[in-house]
């Protein structure tokens, strides 16, 4: 079983997929892609929607995603609004494939989740064995691991 984490942005969206157990991790994949510039927002969302299909129809093992949700202060803004636009996309690219387990996450449910205490500083000390160059990469890479990292039982 594959494990998606994925990270939105207003210009760009950063994955993860993860495979294994806590005890046996591998990451298979990460990287960062911007949304196409000029298209309107209807187009860049069908764009959106298209690269998760592929996403998924190249990775068929994937069943469950980790969404790395906006923190508190950051929900107040017409930024924030896009987001979620294209966080609603992962949900239907998601219900298209038949994955229904899909967590929304922000840094204090991570790091909970990871075993750390309740707060999201704890996680820039975090090792990850499995992974140890993470903290090379860039930070929406990271957060893409880690809240794909959270979703592992």
């Amino acid at each position: 079983m594959a494990f998606l984490g994925i990270r939105c942005s207003n210009h760009d969206f950063s994955f993860a997929i993860l495979s294994g157990t806590k005890i046996s991790l591998k990451v298979d994949q990460t990287e960062n892609i911007a949304f196409p510039k000029g298209y309107s927002k209807q187009s860049s969302l069908t764009w959106f929607l298209q690269e998760l299909h592929t996403l998924f129809e190249k990775n068929p093992s994937i069943k469950v995603i980790g969404i790395k949700s906006a923190e508190p202060m950051a929900s107040r803004n017409k930024a924030f609004v896009e987001r979620v636009e294209y966080e609603t996309i992962v949900y239907l690219a998601a219900a298209n494939f038949g994955i229904k387990a899909i967590f929304k996450k922000p840094k204090v449910t991570i790091a909970k989740d990871l075993g750390l205490k309740g707060k999201s500083k704890y996680l820039n000390d975090l090792e990850c064995p499995f992974f140890p160059d993470l903290k090379e990469k860039s930070d929406k890479i990271q957060e893409s691991v880690l809240v794909a990292w959270s979703c592992i039982k």
